[in-house]
Formats: structure tokens, C-alpha cells, sequence
């Protein structure tokens, strides 16, 4: 190719020349993994909290692509065999001529006036050191450090490229008008320091979101751009124009001179890769949902925690993500000779660009048109520096989880960078869809990818262990059809990843904190049991199966006496301690539970029962507890000796007969009759009428002998008594009928006041009454006893009346025991009437 061809050469070569493109996505197959890490985030810097790792440190990676839709190498042409092998050893293939022409075909015709304009892109990824780490839960942080390199040449007439590839010698396209209309190039390297941070920002359960970012330094080692814009040209031969016509914009940093103007080889890569630009600026930011349906199998408790996520396990079964990438860029020192010119002439030679061998000769040359030549304009930039922007791209993420560890995803990646900016790197819009087995400490993806550039590919992305390979196109690895590129990808890794915590004996303690754990246990006891829940471990509890107290070694104390139940006699009682627990209610020195008297303090000889009067009778077997007596006699005294009970002997001291309650009998009136054998004890009368007189002492026509009221009148038909009227009868009876005493005892029940009362109203009125009260028993229990009782009632009627001003002289008690019974004994009613007070009214 003559040197007078350098002109469109250079539009096309220029490009090429020492730098490399990253592709539409890098580490394809593997970025979006839940496994990817810190590689992830180039894609979702939201992407490393919550994720698997504790920790991930990427050692290293590189990821290499070349793709274009210009030419395609067609494969069909390689021997079946191991082809490298063919390669070295089939001579055949080997010495096959015009290689290029016979197995490199356009995509499209160049004659073909519908075909689309071209474009190459390269690319470089060199990740030197990046890692993350979780802070908590919610919060992770993580550094990358990489060399990016890009490349990209778009918008090339196929017409243009093929003037390129015959060295502008190609006569069917002389004389022929091309309307270039827009070619681009740009191409940057840099290094690249990124700070990320991403945070869990709400978690409710089912529904999950979570942020990130990175803000990222830019240091520029290279960057050129070239921008033709309206360009269309009609060469007469390969060495004159007559057309030539467009606006350009080039630039490059000042270290590309040494390389292009360098002719001895003696040149460093320090002079080409040194730092060229200011540090400049970038960011990503991401945001991620996920819905998790079945969020309540992924939480657990564990080592006294509660509602613990899962954190070695994906919860999601669709996550979505958006972010926003590569947004920024930095300035670059300007080479000398860059510039911005305009052309537009109907004669150019080309020859003279014979001696253009660099940029700056170029340059040159292109300065002396402009000075020279009217056709040639040149815009007046005086600035010494131009800013190159970062790939800005807008990248969309589907993930869904099919079953188990098995998800596809799909991802669109979206250049934002516009054509129009010379200045700028840029990556092409490319959309993939990768079905992913998704596994800890392995995984494939199998990505289906495409853009403009390389078309349809399918790939494939490797996890193993530490290790990660994978190709964007398995046309890498196995050659066939029409090949319109290659990438390749490799990196090494130190990944830490959650677990969960083994519990062997399912206690919800783990066994890395498990005191004893082949037990179940409890947390609080670091897994060792606490059977009863008592709160204190089974080993230190003399009672493991009973909650008990801890001042007891975890033995109870039921009633709350101060001694354990396993030594507590009567653990359900509160006792003393000298009774083994049991109680002493009436503090007698006898436990309760040995008391036949358990709430009457008594003597041991009794069993715990009194013994008051002393007279070796307990009180409940003494018929007079109170005064002390013979056993003959029930513990009751007869001080007189005459076979009457003191308590039943109305002369105590004086003996008499039983039928005159141990009085001996009197003669009152004095008339020589003894009372018993006088009518009228009270009357002194002859014998002969049996003591009484034959006076009518009360005037109502009724001898006093035959009078039953002597000193009251009344009528002969009443035995000389006043009649009584209906209306105090029914007093009367009804004080009787309703007469009740508590069982076994002389206290007057609280229903029989009422008509007591109106008794004793009745007698208050009739002031010359009396009232006589006999009290009945029935035949149960001791006689003697039944008598004490009988007595005791009548006296509670007597003092009840008396308490309501009665005079005690007005009232007579009688009482009889079980002597006089008006119903048989053999039946309960019959008992029933024969335990009785009987009331009469008395008239003198």
C-alpha cells in the first residue's frame, strides 16, 4: 500500500491500533449469578449485600473480546481433526492461497445499496484486586482496582472498508461516489479504583429491595477519538480524489505520539502506558427487588436469636434490577497535533501524504492543507485537554428461580452514549438470556446473547470452586459456520461463604456453641437441657423433670413452707420444718396430719385432742368438757352423790331424787303434803283433798281443787283457765312449728327469730303469763347426753326471751332428754318430731 493511501487508511486503522473494546457485557454466563460476588457488581452494584459471601476476593480476572459485523471467517475450511492440531500438521490447509480472500467473506455485499453501515468492537478487562465483605446483615462493602480498555469503530460504509482492505488499488470502486455519512472511533484505557457500598433498605418478608452504589476514580493511561461526520468522497484512482468532502474531529493523549513516531523500537511501556489524565469521576448505582413467597422457609432461630434469614440460601423466586453504569469519564492532556478540521475540495492528491508515517505527520501534513489550500478549514480549539466519557449504559435484570438451584435470567444492556459525542466510549445495546444451575461452590450458565455487532451467540460460563472460565461464544472453543468473533474469560477467586449452622441435636443452638450436643437443649444453658424449664440445666438440678427453685437446686416447694417436696412430708400443706413439712394448725406440738383434733390444741395422749377439765376424758367423749368428772359418768360430776348429774341436778350439793332433778321434794304451801303428792304444792289444803283448798281464790266459779288457774279467773269449760285467742294460738305455734336449732348444738337458727319475737311481744303484753319450755332429744347417741341438750336448748329459748325483757321468773324450763318422745324413734321423721322445744303458756 503506497503511503499516498495513508489518508483513508488512517480512518479505518487508526482504531486498531494498540487498544481493545469491552464488549456489551463482561464475565457473561457467570455476572449475574447469585454466586458472582464482587464480579457481580460491574453488572448490579446493589448486587454484593445479601448475597452468599461473607467475604469474596477476585485475585484476579481477565476478560478478552473481539467482535464485528464486517467480515465473518468461515470454519467450514478447518480439517475435522483436533483442528490447533491441523493446523500445525495439515500442510494441505496450510498452503492453501489467498486465505483471506477464500475463507473471509462480507457480512454484506459492499455493491449491496441496502447494506448497513459496519462496525468492530474489541475488548479488555483486567481485574487486578476486588473484594467485599458484610459489615451486617444489611449492610456490605467492597474495592475493585481494574485496567479497562476500549475500543470501538462503528458506522463504516462497507464501501470504505473494502477501499481499506485493496490499499484504495480496487478500480470497480473508483469513480464511484461514497457517502461515508458518519464514521466513529474511539478507544480509551484506564485505570479504575471503585468503592462499593450497598444496603438492605426494606424487608418485610415477601417483598425485599435493596441499593447500592460505587463511586469509582478514573486515571487515564491512552484515549483517541476520530469523528467524521457527512463524510462522501469519488476517487478518480487510487492516487486522486476528485471529491473529497467532511467535517473530522481527532484527538489522542500525548503518550501516542512516542509510539506512532517511534522508528528505532526503543520505546517503554511506561512511555506509552503512563497516567495521561486527570483522576476523574465515576458512579454506578443499582437498585434490586426481590419477591419471595415462600419467605417463612427460609428463616430459622438459632443461639438465642429469633427470625433469622437464611443467609447461605437464595430466597427469591423472581428478582428484578435496574442500573445505571459507567456514568462519567476524565480529561485527558491532548496530543499537539490534535484538531478539528473541515474539508470539502473536488481535487485532492493523494500522494501527498507519502510521507505521513505517524499521527504527527499526519498532522502535519494536514496543517500545511490548511495553511495552504482554501478547501482545508480548521476550527479555532485552543484548549489542551478533551474529556473522554466512560461507557454509560443502562443494564435491566430478570431472574426466576424454576426449581431448586435451577433460574434462567435475562438482561438487556443499554448504551446511553450518543453517537454524536466524539469524545466518549461506548458499548453496544446487546440483550441475553442465560439458564443458570446455580449451585454454592459450582455453577453453568449457558448464556444466549446478541447484538449488532456479533449477532446471535451461545456461550458458556464455569464455576468451580475458586476457579472462573467461560466463553460469551462456544464458537471460541469449537469453531464452525461463520465465526464473527471471539472472547474468553478467566479469574481466580477466594470466596468465604455463609453456612448454616449445623444442630446435630436440633435444640436450635449450633454445635460450634453446643455444650452438649447430642442433647437437646436450651440456648440459655449454651444447649445443655433444662427438662422441667425450671431455668436451671438439667446437670445442676437435683429435681430435672419437676420445675422447681434455684435456692433448692431445682427441686419445687409446692406450698411454699422453705422445704423441697422431695423432703416435704405434706408437700401440698405449708408446714414446719420440725414436721418434715407438715402443718401444726392449733400449734399443739402435733402435725396435723397426726391431729384427730387438728384446730384444737391438745395433749398427745389424745391424739392431739383436749382433755380441758383434766379429768382424762378428751372433750369430744366428755359430756362436760368444761368441769372435771368420773368416766362412769361421761366426765360430767355429782357433787352430792345422788345419781343426778351437777349440770341436771337443780340441788348440786343437796341430795334428791331424780324425779325432782336431784331436789329433795318440798312441801311449799306447808300443808304437810309433799309437792309431789300435792295438788296444789303452792295451796295449803287437807289431805283429804290432796292438798288443796276448797277456796275459789279467783272468783270465776271454779274451786280452787278443780281450778287449773286458781288465781286467774276463766271459765268452768277451760278448768277455770282464761282462754287463749286464735291469734296468739297461731304465735304460739307458729314459734313452735319454726323452732330450729344448728345440728348437735343449743344455738337457735337464724329462720326461727322472727317468730320468737312475736312471742315475746305477746308475753309483754300479757303480763300475767308465763311461759314453760321443755326440751325433747330423740334416741340417738348417749342418753345423758341427749339430756345436756335437751336442757341447753330449753335454756337458749329461756335466755332469748329473757334478752327480750321477760322477767326469768315468768319463764319455767323443763327438759326431759329422750324420755318423752311423740313419734317413734325407728324412723327419720319420727326423730325428726321427737327433737323438739315445746313452749305452754302458764297461768297463776
Amino acid at each position: 500500500m503506497k503511503k499516498s493511501n495513508y489518508l483513508f487508511v488512517f480512518l479505518i486503522t487508526f482504531c486498531l491500533l494498540g487498544f481493545k473494546n469491552l464488549s456489551a457485557q463482561n464475565y457473561l454466563g457467570v455476572i449475574h449469578s447469585n454466586y458472582a460476588g464482587i464480579m457481580g457488581a460491574d453488572l448490579q452494584p446493589a448486587s454484593i449485600v445479601d448475597n452468599r459471601f461473607i467475604v469474596d476476593v477476585n485475585l484476579f480476572s481477565l476478560n478478552v473480546g473481539a467482535w464485528q459485523n464486517a467480515k465473518y471467517f468461515d470454519a467450514g475450511i478447518l480439517p475435522k481433526r483436533s483442528w490447533p492440531y491441523s493446523l500445525r500438521k495439515d500442510t494441505t490447509w496450510q498452503s492453501t492461497p489467498n486465505l483471506y480472500e477464500n475463507h473471509f467473506g462480507n457480512v454484506e455485499d459492499y455493491n449491496d445499496p441496502n447494506a448497513k453501515a459496519r462496525g468492530v468492537y474489541f475488548n479488555t478487562q483486567l481485574d487486578i484486586l476486588n473484594f467485599m465483605f458484610h459489615i451486617n446483615p444489611k449492610i456490605a462493602v467492597g474495592f475493585s482496582a481494574k485496567i479497562r480498555v476500549i475500543n470501538n469503530l462503528d458506522d463504516v460504509n462497507p464501501k470504505v472498508i473494502k477501499l481499506a482492505e485493496e490499499g484504495l488499488n480496487f478500480d470497480p470502486l473508483w469513480s464511484t461516489q461514497i457517502d461515508g455519512s458518519l464514521l466513529s472511533q474511539n478507544a480509551m484505557a484506564w485505570a479504575e479504583y471503585g468503592v462499593n457500598y450497598a444496603q438492605v433498605i426494606k424487608d418485610d418478608g415477601e417483598h425485599f429491595f435493596k441499593a447500592g452504589g460505587r463511586l469509582k476514580f478514573n486515571q487515564g493511561i491512552a484515549s483517541s477519538y476520530t469523528y467524521a461526520k457527512d463524510l462522501d468522497f469519488e476517487l478518480l484512482n487510487k492516487d486522486t480524489a476528485t471529491t473529497f468532502r467532511g467535517d473530522f474531529n481527532f484527538g489522542y493523549s500525548d503518550n501516542i505520539d512516542k509510539y506512532f513516531s517511534n522508528t528505532t523500537g526503543d520505546i517503554s511501556f511506561s512511555d506509552i502506558y503512563k497516567i495521561t489524565s486527570k483522576l476523574g469521576l465515576g458512579v454506578d448505582l443499582g437498585f434490586v427487588y426481590e419477591w419471595r413467597p415462600d419467605w417463612k422457609e427460609y428463616k430459622y432461630d438459632m443461639d438465642g436469636e429469633t427470625n433469622i434469614w437464611r443467609r447461605d440460601r437464595n430466597k427469591y423466586k423472581i428478582r428484578a434490577g435496574v442500573s445505571l453504569l459507567d456514568l462519567g469519564g476524565m480529561r485527558f492532556t491532548k496530543a499537539d497535533k490534535s484538531r478539528s478540521f473541515s474539508v470539502n475540495t473536488t481535487q485532492l492528491d493523494l500522494t501527498v501524504f507519502d510521507q505521513a508515517s505517524s499521527l504527527s505527520s499526519f498532522s502535519n501534513i494536514v496543517d500545511s492543507l490548511i495553511q495552504n489550500d482554501p478547501d482545508w478549514t480548521a476550527s479555532e480549539d485552543t484548549s489542551e485537554t478533551y474529556y473522554m466519557n466512560t461507557p454509560t449504559a443502562l443494564s435491566l435484570q430478570f431472574d426466576y428461580n424454576i426449581y431448586k438451584d435451577f433460574y434462567i435470567n435475562a438482561t438487556a444492556y443499554i448504551n446511553l452514549n450518543s453517537k454524536s459525542n466524539a469524545s466518549k466510549v461506548r458499548v453496544p445495546t446487546q440483550f441475553s438470556v442465560t439458564p443458570t444451575y446455580d449451585y454454592r461452590w459450582a455453577g453453568v450458565g449457558i448464556p444466549v446473547s446478541y447484538n449488532t455487532y456479533s449477532g446471535f451467540k451461545a456461550g458458556l460460563g464455569l464455576r468451580l470452586g475458586p476457579l472462573t472460565i467461560g466463553v460469551p461464544d462456544l464458537k471460541t472453543l469449537f469453531p464452525g459456520g461463520k465465526v464473527r468473533g471471539a472472547g474468553v474469560y478467566a479469574g481466580l477467586r477466594v470466596p468465604v461463604l455463609y453456612g448454616h449452622p449445623s444442630d446435630i441435636d436440633n435444640d436450635q443452638v449450633s454445635d460450634k456453641k453446643d455444650e452438649c450436643i447430642d442433647v437437646p437443649g436450651v440456648w440459655a444453658f449454651r444447649g445443655c437441657p433444662d427438662s422441667d424449664g425450671d431455668g436451671i440445666q438439667d446437670a445442676e438440678d437435683d429435681c430435672p423433670m419437676t420445675p422447681g427453685l434455684p435456692e433448692f437446686n431445682g427441686c419445687p416447694d409446692t406450698d411454699g413452707d422453705g422445704i423441697p417436696d422431695k423432703d416435704d412430708k405434706c408437700p401440698k400443706e405449708a408446714g414446719l420444718v420440725e414436721f418434715n413439712g407438715c402443718p401444726d394448725t392449733d400449734g399443739d406440738g402435733i402435725p396435723d396430719k397426726d391431729d384427730e383434733c387438728p384446730e384444737e390444741a391438745g395433749i398427745a395422749e389424745f391424739n392431739g385432742c383436749p382433755d380441758t377439765d383434766g379429768d382424762g376424758i378428751p372433750d369430744f367423749e366428755d359430756a362436760c368438757p368444761d368441769v372435771p368428772g368420773p368416766v362412769e359418768l361421761n366426765g360430767c360430776p355429782d357433787t352430792d352423790g345422788d345419781g343426778v348429774l351437777d349440770f341436771l341436778d337443780e340441788c348440786p350439793e343437796t341430795p334428791g331424787p331424780e324425779e325432782n332433778n336431784g331436789c329433795p321434794w318440798p312441801d311449799t304451801d306447808g300443808d304437810g303434803i309433799l309437792d309431789k303428792d300435792d295438788d296444789c304444792p303452792n295451796l295449803a289444803g287437807p289431805k283429804e283433798n290432796n292438798g288443796c283448798p276448797y277456796t275459789d281464790t279467783d272468783g270465776d266459779g271454779v274451786p280452787d281443787k278443780d281450778d287449773e288457774c286458781p288465781e286467774t279467773p276463766g271459765p268452768v269449760e277451760n278448768n277455770g283457765c282464761p282462754e287463749i285467742e286464735e291469734e296468739v294460738q297461731e304465735i304460739l305455734k307458729t314459734a313452735f312449728d319454726n323452732l330450729e336449732f344448728e345440728t348437735a348444738r343449743a344455738k337457735i337458727k337464724e329462720e326461727s327469730v322472727t317468730s320468737l319475737n312475736e312471742l315475746a311481744e305477746v308475753l309483754i303484753k300479757k303480763e300475767g303469763w308465763s311461759l314453760q319450755i321443755s326440751g325433747h332429744t330423740d334416741n340417738v347417741g348417749n342418753a345423758q347426753s341427749n339430756l345436756i341438750l335437751s336442757k341447753k336448748r330449753a335454756e337458749s329459748v329461756r335466755d332469748f326471751m329473757i334478752e327480750r325483757g321477760i322477767s326469768e321468773d315468768r319463764l319455767f324450763v323443763l327438759y326431759f332428754g329422750q324420755t318423752q318422745p311423740i313419734e317413734s324413734n325407728d324412723t327419720k321423721a319420727g326423730r325428726q318430731a321427737n327433737r323438739r322445744v315445746e313452749m305452754t303458756i302458764i297461768f297463776k
